[in-house]
């Protein structure tokens, strides 16, 4: 049984909430707050498992309660918002929040169509358990460290490296881009599960935080080196070949029956085939298993394989799955990431712990 608690100053949008979630018996709503405080005073009553946060709510706010919640009580938060609201998602993403889920307005009589996204969410955080707490960064180790069987460093370079995430993953990219200087060699993609409402802004603020230049794709787009593209929601990124130095990536729309939209495991199997040995693929934190088939393709054609470890990953599903399948290189704490991407692109990384039948990287060409 997941228990939640219901947060919105609406009392019409904390019954409709209430009632969605009613009719399942795996789900219990112990109770509902009209505001911030109330909901500390029901959070210390009823402990629940998931809290559902409104950001919009007089006195006491949303971000407000959000900053006390990982401060004295750590928990999974659902933020459920409307696109017309004035208070900054990233911000809350940011503060600990794990995912999101749209409202069609403030208060609007189609707020049950939100109830199957807001179901499937709250029972992938009951069944993954995600770790909520702030993240803190304590300096990068040494490179001999990033690896737990001490994996010996060999020469080899790569060009072209590809991060992957979903629930957690906008302050994972955040604090592993910031760590990034402006003279990084490598073309950087990323896929981050996010509706297309938000990937252009969510590119706009990590270009606002980081060292490199960051935007999200567009059609028959160039990826140069020192670069960093993330997909825009809705659509799907792939690597198509190279012009130069530069990384040609094509932007396509989703097809029927396609689960995760953009996807990861389109971008890294995309990677595999023109970059080879050159790529590496990141797999961040997230629920579920898209990324997995990329990184065995990736891996295959000789390419680096790297999860974040367990005790970084805001939610384990992602990475375990990938390590899981025997298919990830080395697992390293989200701290230690930066540095592991800069002794990428001079000339070492760790060496495979598997046989990989390599396919050679080809300057100025590639696999389309």
């Amino acid at each position: 049984m997941i228990r939640v608690l219901i947060i919105d100053d609406s009392a019409y949008n904390r019954e409709t909430l209430s009632q969605l979630l009613a009719g399942h018996r795996d789900l219990q709503v112990v109770g509902t707050a009209r505001d911030g405080l109330e909901a500390i005073r029901m959070i210390r009553q009823h402990e629940p498992h998931v809290l559902t946060l409104d950001l919009e709510m007089p006195g006491m706010d949303g971000l407000s309660l959000l900053r006390w919640v990982m401060v004295e009580q750590p928990l999974p938060v659902l933020v459920v918002t409307s696109r017309e609201s004035n208070y900054s998602l990233f911000e809350a993403l940011e503060l600990g929040a794990l995912d999101f889920v749209l409202k069609p307005g403030r208060v609007s009589p189609d707020l049950p169509s939100i109830g199957d996204d807001l179901i499937a969410k709250i029972r992938q955080i009951g069944e993954e358990r995600p770790r909520v707490e702030r993240l803190v960064s304590h300096g990068a180790p040494a490179l001999e460290s990033l690896s737990p069987r001490g994996l010996p460093v060999v020469g080899g370079e790569i060009r072209l490296i590809t991060m992957v995430a979903s629930t957690g993953g906008p302050q994972a990219l955040q604090h592993i881009l910031a760590g990034l200087p402006a003279d990084f060699p490598a073309a950087v993609a990323l896929v981050q599960h996010m509706p297309a409402e938000f990937t252009g802004s969510f590119a706009r603020r990590l270009d606002g935080i980081c060292a490199l230049p960051v935007r999200e794709a567009g059609a028959d787009d160039l990826l140069r080196p020192g670069q960093v593209m993330l997909a825009p929601g809705g659509r799907h990124m792939r690597v198509e070949g190279m012009m130069g130095s530069c990384f040609r990536v094509s932007v396509e729309e989703m097809q029927e029956g396609d689960l995760h939209v953009p996807s990861a495991d389109h971008l890294l199997e995309s990677a595999a085939r023109v970059a080879g040995a050159a790529a590496a693929g990141i797999i961040l934190t997230g629920m579920g298993s898209d990324g997995t088939r990329g990184m065995a393709a990736l891996a295959a054609a000789g390419g680096l394989a790297v999860a974040e470890s367990e005790r970084t990953a805001i939610v384990f599903g992602m990475p375990r799955n990938a390590i899981m399948a025997g298919i990830i290189d080395c697992v390293v704490p989200l701290e230690s990431m930066a540095a592991l991407m800069k002794s990428m692109t001079v000339g070492c990384r760790p060496s495979p712990v598997r046989e990989a039948r390599a396919v050679p990287f080809q300057q100025g060409g590639g696999n389309a």
